[in-house]
């Protein structure tokens, strides 16, 4: 173990790598790791200037990142959500590497930069654990091992049959021979094409889909609740 004065840099591990390798060939030199957690607030969800409306996406933000004055080395998983689905801004939730002592996001919070063509602040965040969704009965906010509902439900129709079972025993695609005029199936290589509404949001999708809000909102213990 050694103690330096301020965090190392990968050269700076290089160097001390390549130092005593002599002596100890097989040694790897690392910094102990850890994870902080920061948030970059008030960040433009649209396009400024640009009718009509276009959001940002998530590639030209993660550039933008990568010429901001954080780390790319130190960035581990970055997530870009909308505070709500009508607000002008957005919230970048940014998990870092760091140091048992939290080095690296002490020396950004509360630094401001420019981001999505905004100058916007950089805050610290507390770790934000998914809020689970059942894959029994669909909901969110409880795991599938503690669901209390008293049967599977498929996300596509709700119907009381599992996904997988959702072409042979669901009204809406598995047909009916004996209507007038006959209502064929839905094809085997096709996908459900018929109006739903999810359990969760209401909209028309499936209950798994990851347009819905809820989905979006998978890190937001307080917005799901």
């Amino acid at each position: 173990t050694f103690a330096t004065a301020s965090v190392p840099s990968t050269a700076d591990l290089d160097t001390l790598e390549a130092t005593i390798s002599a002596e100890l060939p097989r040694a790897q030199v690392s910094i102990p790791a850890s994870r902080s957690f920061i948030k970059v607030v008030d960040v433009p969800f649209f396009k400024a200037g640009v009718s009509p409306p276009t959001p940002y996406t998530s590639a030209e933000l993660n550039a933008e990142l990568e010429r901001s004055i954080i780390p790319s080395a130190y960035v581990v998983h970055v997530r870009y959500v909308r505070n709500s689905p009508k607000a002008e801004f957005a919230t970048v939730w940014i998990d870092l590497s760091d140091s048992q002592r939290g080095t690296h996001a002490s020396q950004l919070i509360g630094r401001r930069l420019f981001l999505n063509e905004a100058e916007v602040l950089i805050k610290g965040a507390k770790a934000h654990t998914r809020v689970p969704q059942c894959q029994r009965c669909w909901h969110w906010g409880h795991s599938t091992e503690v669901c209390r509902r008293p049967a599977i439900r498929c996300p596509i129709c709700t119907g009381p049959h599992s996904r997988a079972s959702h072409r042979s025993l669901a009204g809406c695609c598995r047909g009916n021979p004996k209507a007038n005029p006959p209502v064929p199936p839905t094809p085997a290589d096709a996908p459900c094409t018929h109006v739903r509404a999810c359990i969760n949001c209401g909209n028309k999708h499936a209950a798994d889909d990851h347009r819905c809000p809820y989905w979006r909102h998978r890190f937001n213990w307080s917005w799901i609740k």
